[in-house]
């Protein structure tokens, strides 16, 4: 099982070019596989007559974070690393024209030389959308649809679409990826609709913050949608991500998160890898950007080099 680190683009005080640097170098010096940026356009205020404290309480401290863009921000740190793969967990895509994300992603595919793994969601706040002047409810089939279009422009020399929401005619894009037929595609969410979508038109899918009993139980399902799709059931991949709690902090829900020492997170990640999990993108806790690198640099020593 491949592991990855996600980087701190969307944080209210550690989403800083230095910060984020760091820690993309130190994971790459450490032996990690991956780098992974968060995504949000903008965390909006409560919408008129909403503005409850339980709202106040759930995006409060998300409307202060910092966001950096996530193909910028992995197009920044392929220029500072050299083989680490780069990653994004994940991209509101529905949120953007197809056109311009494609051209966006194999830009970024190719500067990297082939780095790029998309990982692609469908997003789950509403205000955000709403702001952005998309349809809310159209969220899945606009996905749906872009994936398609991705796929088009990265392997067809001309381009014709006409879909529900987009249209294109005699679209010819270029460069093509590096990575063919393109970049890799991870589906994001849990829903029964995100595992549908990962079957039709994914590389993988990519719930997060599972138990591995929940994944045993939903495994057979992907397999099942790949086969209803015409894919074969290994086609699609299954990975995950999960929080690292630091030592001497509630884990709270234990069976979603990695803790204890290295010998029960090594237990944790056997059984992850047995379920089928084949790359994991950890969460690294840290208020500071010292403490942030300390535990990253705990969790490459005392489980990632044993790993190797």
């Amino acid at each position: 099982m491949l592991l990855g680190v996600a980087v701190p683009n969307a944080h209210e005080t550690l989403a800083e070019p230095a910060t984020i640097s760091a820690v993309a170098q130190a994971a790459e010096r450490l032996g990690f596989d991956s780098l992974w940026a968060n995504d949000h356009v903008l965390i909006p205020g409560a919408p008129a007559g909403q503005g409850t404290p339980a709202y106040a309480a759930r995006y409060g401290e998300q409307r202060r974070q910092r966001l950096y863009e996530p193909l910028i921000t992995l197009a920044y740190l392929a220029g500072r690393t050299e083989r680490i793969l780069l990653g994004t967990s994940v991209y509101l895509l529905p949120l953007r024209h197809p056109l311009l994300a494609a051209k966006q992603v194999v830009s970024l595919d190719g500067l990297s030389r082939g780095r790029l793994v998309l990982g692609v969601g469908v997003g789950w706040l509403e205000g955000e959308f709403t702001t952005l002047d998309v349809p809310f409810k159209q969220r899945g089939s606009r996905t749906d649809e872009a994936l398609r279009i991705l796929g088009a422009l990265c392997g067809e020399d001309r381009v014709d679409f006409d879909g529900r929401h987009y249209r294109l005619q005699g679209v010819e894009f270029l460069p093509k990826p590096v990575q063919r037929p393109r970049p890799p595609v991870w589906i994001g969410g849990r829903s029964d609709a995100a595992l549908q979508r990962a079957a039709r038109l994914g590389d993988a899918w990519h719930p997060s913050h599972l138990t591995c009993e929940e994944l045993r139980r939903r495994v057979p399902e992907l397999h099942a949608a790949c086969e209803a799709a015409g894919r074969s059931p290994g086609a699609v991949t299954v990975t995950s991500r999960r929080r690292l709690v630091a030592p001497g902090t509630d884990p709270g829900e234990r069976d979603r998160t990695l803790c204890g020492g290295p010998q029960e997170i090594a237990e944790t990640l056997a059984e992850l890898e047995d379920v089928g999990v084949t790359h994991l993108v950890v969460e690294v806790p840290g208020t500071t950007e010292a403490e942030l690198l300390e535990h990253l640099e705990w969790f490459g020593r005392e489980v990632v080099a044993r790993r190797a």
